[in-house]
């Protein structure tokens, strides 16, 4: 077993202040163990996105040789995680599409063939959320007058030989979409106003929209949040809106300068605690890197920001692992262990995995090069 060199990470916690005064010390965590896991990896390599499995505990890392079920292709631009399921979408060159439903868990995979009905090569797919054997589709077509865009919410039932197919015309842009309480909510913007932001909720019991919720202006992103509510990330704040009420239940407001910029980051991920693991746009801010890894705590919130710096070395940081910027953000509840994804530096298709211990007792655990770029982990 390699062993590697052990530093104590220097934090900087931004804490932020809560519109119901919410507030909270940090808690221990438990003591390291050292478990047997799997993590599933997705990676981009020369413009696919492909898998691979890494087998390790709580000190070690190595490559899995064995084989997975998921099928590589182009570099997606619409994905959708939930839990241990990710649904990607791929354009076909018949102008159709393809969505591919990939379980993590057990190594299963889906697919299935959407738009082939419509056959129209100007298509384009904006939103995407799945469960169970549905999928919900927000995509936008041009229309018959000049500069007309036509935008649409499909449902597609595969439960049967024949796919279920409705589609739903909408009246704003759907950006994202996120399913949670049987509800399909969909980020939206509306154009002619501004730009301005929505929250459509479409209740897939009654197949049918239920609410329209005006959310002002610049709107970043949605998440879920671990009981099931939305969280809605603003550039100052954000607000967390009722799964069930549809009301706004909560509403953090930011520092100025302390902004935890969650909702600027490409990819993230939650444990069952409802932390948000992610790569933090920092402007270059305190740091050489454009993305460093950082965690928020929407109980206390509190967002953790771990700069490279205060952990490796320099000849660790530009000659060993060739640290570029922060691509992924996980965590190991197995092991206690925040598991970073990377681009190398000098090697834009080539990456890495770095692992750390988190606070109250951050170390660096270790390393291991990969032929890719980390997108997406799941953790067994």
């Amino acid at each position: 077993m390699q062993t590697y060199r052990i530093y104590f990470l220097l934090l900087a916690l931004f804490v932020v202040r809560c519109s119901d005064n919410t507030d909270g010390d940090l808690e221990s965590k438990e003591e390291f163990p050292n478990v047997d896991t799997t993590y599933s990896l997705l990676m981009q390599t020369n413009d696919l996105l492909t898998q691979i499995n890494l087998n390790a505990d709580g000190e070690t890392i190595f490559l899995d040789p064995g084989i997975s079920e998921f099928e590589s292709s182009a570099l997606p631009a619409v994905t959708y995680r939930d839990g241990h399921e990710i649904s990607i979408f791929n354009l076909r060159t018949d102008c159709s599409g393809r969505v591919s439903l990939y379980d993590f868990k057990n190594d299963a995979l889906q697919k299935t063939i959407v738009f082939d009905d419509l056959g129209n090569c100007d298509l384009e797919v904006r939103a995407l959320a799945h469960s169970g054997n549905d999928f919900y589709i927000g995509y936008e077509v041009p229309g018959e007058g000049l500069k007309e865009t036509l935008y649409y919410f499909r449902t597609i039932d595969i439960s049967n030989s024949e796919p279920e197919i409705v589609d739903i015309e909408l009246d704003k842009r759907p950006l994202q979409a996120i399913f949670s309480n049987n509800m399909v909510f969909i980020l939206s913007v509306d154009l002619e106003d501004d730009n301005r932001n929505y929250l459509k909720v479409f209740d897939t019991v009654n197949e049918e929209f239920v609410a329209d919720i005006n959310l002002g202006f610049d709107v970043l992103k949605l998440f879920k949040s671990e009981g099931g509510n939305i969280i809605v990330s603003y550039p100052e704040l954000h607000n967390i809106v009722s799964s069930s009420s549809m009301a706004i239940v909560k509403t953090t407001r930011y520092e100025a300068g302390k902004e935890p910029r969650f909702g600027d980051s490409e990819s993230s991920s939650s444990d069952e605690q409802g932390n948000l693991y992610y790569s933090m746009p920092t402007n270059f801010a305190g740091t050489s890197y454009p993305t460093i890894p950082a965690v928020f705590d929407f109980e206390t919130n509190t967002a953790i920001l771990y700069y490279y710096e205060n952990f490796l070395s320099e000849q660790e940081q530009s000659v060993e692992f060739k640290i570029g910027s922060t691509t992924m953000v996980s965590y190991d509840a197995k092991n206690n262990l925040i598991v970073i994804g990377y681009k190398k530096s000098g090697e834009p298709d080539k990456g890495g995995l770095l692992r750390i211990r988190p606070i109250p007792n951050p170390a660096f655990i270790d390393n291991i090069d990969l032929s890719g770029v980390p997108f997406q982990i799941y953790t067994n």
